[in-house]
């Protein structure tokens, strides 16, 4: 068997990724989830409405978040006629080649674009859930113990397999860069021991919402013993709190070849079943989940499969019986009308947000009325994993409705206030832009709210809070 040099191999692979975790400066990370890519043999339009038919099923459930959307009654029903659901597509050159029928031919590449607000709308009617295109950026560690020891590189075709995998769920993924400054912060013995204060403190070089940590070895050699977790110092930051790194990620493929046995190479495919242990590392939580499958690239395919499974019941939005609700916000650090339409573009670009409505404008920032489709823990999830709009309190909220509805509205010392001039410049450019909501912006008062709102003969709170109490953000310029 002939092997080509790991760094060749990895540069090769790590191209690939960059779609993945392309744009590793922003939080989270917009995804095409509408976009699909295959082979055709030719660019007839039974071969592109074949094609729309085989590439359907990827759409709605990278999309909807949900594996079994594909068993949906409505789903199935739409299926013959996946054609009707693109807006465009685009052909292109490829090097690959289609074997049918016993003759290989050269394929095509094809590109369809399914239209976002006819997938939606089959979704919602079908009562399934819609996970928005903004999704959260997963930092992968992973060590193998085979009977060479513990190595931290895996096989390329395996970690192909992952990209693969995370592609069709729609899962961002970024590798470390297996650097000196990462062999110096986390070992090959720190991962298999699952060190999290460790790896957490290696990962702070990188911008990551969540940290996957995947623990392999062949079944032969007996089961992955349970690692004690250590729970992180104070000083290290959760996870989603990262720092971002100003090296490009494909560097890794530069020094992963010295962390390997003998001369650069990777070691001969083990036969039998492989056992893997997985720590899903988000926020607060840390979930674990362990697999046998019969070869590694199927159980890196099923770990994707399950962080994906967990995220879209993080941030998907499912269906409900009890419609439109209202949320309170207050933002503070507004200090322009720059600033105020960066707010609002931020704002309606969240697909759960309908509707964003200005009641106030004042020293203290904005106070808007959002009309959402979600409840204020589905927001209060979206804006972290956004990081735009930060809670005012630092502590960790653990009931959003009864914590953030009821934080203090007190100044932050850190965060910048409106001066007269400028309050004055955004009321005077509130009432010239007519928006909905601030007809009477430049007094400060909103106009009448809706019959959701407290009042005398209503005092339930809204959803979100109140106008007198609302969910308290500070915008992050």
């Amino acid at each position: 068997m002939h092997f080509l040099p790991v760094r060749l191999l990895l540069s090769g692979l790590l191209l690939g990724l960059s779609g993945i975790y392309a744009g590793a400066a922003l939080a989270g990370q917009k995804v095409d989830i509408y976009r699909a890519n295959t082979l055709v043999k030719s660019q007839s339009e039974s071969e592109r409405n074949a094609a729309a038919r085989a590439t359907f099923g990827e759409v709605i459930v990278r999309v909807s978040g949900q594996r079994s959307a594909l068993d949906h009654p409505a789903i199935k029903a739409a299926l013959p006629g996946a054609q009707n659901y693109l807006f465009g597509f685009s052909y292109h050159s490829v090097a690959e080649k289609i074997t049918q029928d016993g003759k290989t031919v050269p394929a095509i590449g094809l590109q369809l674009n399914y239209e976002p607000k006819a997938i939606e709308q089959l979704l919602r009617q079908s009562q399934l859930p819609l996970w928005p295109a903004t999704r959260p950026k997963v930092l992968v560690w992973l060590v193998a113990k085979d009977p060479t020891g513990l190595r931290l590189v895996p096989d390329v075709a395996d970690l192909q397999a992952m990209q693969a995998q995370a592609q069709y769920r729609g899962l961002p993924l970024g590798f470390p860069k297996m650097d000196l400054e990462d062999s110096l912060s986390l070992s090959a013995d720190d991962l298999w021991a699952l060190d999290i204060e460790k790896i957490k403190a290696a990962s702070l070089r990188y911008k990551a919402d969540a940290i996957l940590v995947g623990r392999y070895t062949p079944y032969s050699m007996g089961p992955i013993p349970p690692a004690v977790i250590q729970q992180p110092q104070a000083d290290v930051p959760e996870v989603g709190e990262l720092v971002a790194s100003s090296t490009p990620a494909s560097s890794v493929a530069s020094s992963v070849s010295s962390s390997l046995p003998g001369d650069g190479v990777l070691p001969e495919p083990i036969a039998g079943s492989w056992l893997g242990d997985w720590q899903l590392l988000h926020a607060s939580s840390n979930q674990t989940f362990a697999d046998e499958t019969p070869d590694v690239k199927s159980l890196f395919s099923l770990a994707i499969d399950r962080a994906a499974d967990y995220f879209a019941n993080q941030y998907a939005i499912m269906p409900t019986d009890q419609g439109p609700q209202v949320i309170m916000l207050r933002i503070g650090n507004i200090t322009s009308f720059a600033a105020f339409k960066q707010v609002q573009a931020y704002l309606d670009e969240l697909a759960m947000v309908q509707r964003m409505e200005v009641l106030q404008v004042n020293a203290e920032g904005l106070l808007v009325r959002l009309t959402t489709e979600g409840d204020v823990k589905l927001l209060m999830s979206t804006l972290a994993l956004g990081r735009r709009l930060a809670p005012l309190q630092t502590e960790t909220i653990v009931d959003p409705l009864a914590s953030a509805a009821s934080a203090p509205a007190t100044t932050n010392p850190d965060v910048a206030g409106i001066d007269a001039t400028a309050m004055a410049e955004l009321e005077q450019a509130l009432a010239n832009e007519q928006l909905p909501g601030t007809d009477d912006a430049q007094s400060g008062v909103s106009s009448t709210p809706d019959t959701a709102a407290v009042t005398e003969a209503n005092p339930t709170p809204l959803y979100g809070g109140t106008v007198e109490n609302p969910l308290i953000y500070v915008w992050q310029k």
